[in-house]
């Protein structure tokens, strides 16, 4: 099955949790061994679509002067100039900047079959099948005024035309690079690789810099980083590696749905053309599935009240319990359903 390309405020709540995060994430530090960057061996267990995510504004070097700067904004009126620094040498550099429209972009999901976590334990199913670590390239970031996690950054599907004046990833495109390591395509050839191929991806195993640990704020924070194919006499990791492609429209697994982390949903939520899609149908299906499932939970805990005559009125204000605010740790969780 091919991907689905195509051209092209919101936020997951809060919830009461009774987790403990810290006892989490410390096991997961602890087990995983990677508080230092290590090259280790991944495979690519997920793809998910993000949606068309809004866009930084192009910037490419400019050298014209203030005349050429007007008669260039006369001919586009959504252009406009800026002194930035360029990302390359680190100096400051006129550039020419215009409006880009939202575009569609993906996160790639990465296991580690050599590190094996039994996470059921913290969400009181001591019985669950360990499963391997998992990380998201892209990172996280959090949104200080939504109060939300998002993918730091979403992977977007843009092609360019080759040498060949044939549409495909550029070369530097994460994606392309990949297809290359694994040598699903000939760079030297210039061998086209384009948006709905990249479900072959799936399954491929790579070099990924990683680093599991707490920073010096004492938050739990995952680093990966694409490093390249595999090296003479290297094997993929063994153990079964379970394969996903997680779709805007198209009918989704919803057990893969549910086991998202939460950072990649409220991006998924942020995308421009999620309101209608197949994948929110789904989403509101589990999340009210969810809800419904916890009230009742709730509901069956309550004790019987035995029926009591009225009572005088309590003039003086009831004392309550504040609310304890979430920490950062458990704003970062990715493991509950929503």
């Amino acid at each position: 099955m091919a991907f689905d390309s195509y051209s092209a405020g919101q936020n997951s709540g809060s919830r009461e949790s009774t987790v403990d995060f810290e006892a989490l994430n410390t096991y997961v530090v602890e087990t995983a061994d990677l508080q230092e960057r290590t090259v280790m061996v991944g495979v690519v267990s997920s793809i998910i679509d993000l949606g068309n995510q809004i866009q930084e504004d192009a910037a490419v070097k400019w050298d014209g002067s203030e005349e050429d700067e007007e008669a260039e904004i006369a001919k586009n009126p959504g252009t406009y100039f800026e002194d930035m620094r360029d990302p390359q040498t680190k100096k400051m550099q006129r550039m020419k900047r215009w409006p880009v429209k939202p575009t569609q972009c993906i996160t790639i999901a990465v296991d580690f079959p050599d590190i094996m976590l039994q996470k059921g334990q913290f969400f009181g199913d001591a019985d669950a099948p360990a499963r391997p670590l998992r990380m998201y390239l892209g990172g996280q970031f959090y949104l200080t005024n939504d109060k939300v996690q998002v993918v730091g950054r979403p992977t977007p599907l843009r092609e360019t035309k080759n040498s060949k004046d044939q549409w495909s990833f550029n070369k530097k495109h994460i994606c392309y690079k990949m297809a290359s390591a694994a040598k699903l395509v000939d760079a030297s050839k210039d061998e086209v690789f384009k948006p709905k191929d990249i479900d072959k991806l799936l399954g491929q195993a790579f070099q990924f810099e990683v680093q599991v640990y707490f920073n010096e704020k004492g938050y739990y924070t995952e680093d990966i980083k694409f490093q390249g194919g595999l090296g003479r006499g290297q094997k993929p990791p063994e153990g079964e590696v379970k394969q996903s492609l997680i779709q805007f429209n198209q009918p989704n697994d919803e057990v893969e749905l549910k086991e998202l982390r939460s950072h990649v949903k409220n991006t998924i939520k942020r995308a421009s053309n999620y309101e209608g899609s197949k994948i929110q149908a789904q989403l509101e299906k589990i999340e009210t599935a969810y809800k419904n499932n916890k009230s009742s939970e709730e509901s069956a805990d309550e004790p019987e009240q035995e029926e009591k005559k009225p009572e005088k009125k309590v003039t003086s204000k009831p004392k309550t319990t504040p609310k304890v605010p979430r920490t950062l740790d458990e704003e970062l969780d990715s493991d509950l359903p929503f």
